[in-house]
């Protein structure tokens, strides 16, 4: 989907003022961690060494991207076992039934993932990439390392530095698996799809029986979760395409029943 398609498409109740104002005080209080982030720390410079050591760390290798929707529970995760893989969110409370922790970890969203589950996020025994914005939710930074958010809308080759969240933490993903050097990468879990509708971007009090995850209880009744933006996503999900295909790479959509339509097709099971 290109800018001026997805700019056509948005409807009018999608273009609030409440929306407009969340947009703006994002970028305020974004200010401060920007600056933050500029500061050349000990901290920071480390940081920044950590995570460089991981470019094209599997160049011409290929790599599973493992969404969170219902349709997980369709896979056989046995045949990934000795396969990389790039988690994200809540994935790990999927460890018993996968048998194995995701070779890594991604979080981008502070006030939904971040700032509620951070107690159990950096317990979590696997290399962790997470938004630079939540690090102050942490006590400790084992396996930890932190990318800088950017509000422009593209798809950065220059990771850890300005990564789009893109709607949606599978961007992000995308944009990690490039940075590593990943010629082919399989999307699996990614649904695209809530049974609930609403605003996009909208902020929703969990009922604590929503079906959307792979789990029933993904949030817990009182908790926050956040109505899915599927244009901006799809407008972003795009550019990562042209991203991969540019340098000879490709990204292969193997969701079972996901409502996902821009990347090609693939039976995950024909890719054994």
């Amino acid at each position: 989907m290109s800018r001026i398609k997805y700019l056509r498409n948005l409807k009018l109740n999608e273009i609030t003022l409440k929306r407009l104002y969340a947009a703006l005080l994002r970028r305020i209080i974004d200010f401060p961690h920007n600056i933050a982030w500029c500061i050349p720390t000990s901290f920071n410079k480390q940081n920044l060494e950590n995570i460089l050591t991981f470019k094209n760390k599997h160049k011409g290798e290929r790599c599973f991207i493992i969404a969170n929707g219902p349709s997980l529970k369709d896979i056989d995760f046995s045949l990934l076992q000795n396969e990389y893989t790039i988690g994200m969110n809540r994935i790990y409370k999927n460890k018993k039934i996968m048998g194995f922790l995701p070779t890594y970890i991604v979080i981008y969203d502070v006030l939904i993932q971040l700032r509620q589950f951070a107690q159990e996020i950096q317990a979590v025994d696997t290399i962790k990439f997470l938004n630079w914005n939540g690090h102050k939710y942490f006590s400790n930074y084992n396996n930890s390392f932190f990318f800088r958010q950017s509000f422009r809308k593209e798809f950065t080759t220059d990771f850890p530095h300005k990564v789009h969240g893109g709607h949606s933490v599978t961007n992000v993903c995308l944009q990690l698996a490039y940075f590593l050097g990943f010629k082919e990468v399989i999307l699996i879990g990614k649904d695209h799809y809530y049974a609930q509708k609403g605003i996009p971007g909208q902020l929703i009090i969990s009922s604590g029986d929503e079906n959307n995850h792979f789990m029933k209880g993904y949030y817990k009744k009182g908790m926050l979760w956040r109505m899915p933006d599927y244009k901006g996503e799809e407008l972003m999900y795009g550019l990562a395409k042209d991203a991969f295909e540019r340098d000879g790479r490709k990204v292969l959509d193997a969701t079972v029943n996901g409502k996902l339509k821009i990347f090609e097709k693939i039976n995950y099971y024909s890719l054994f």
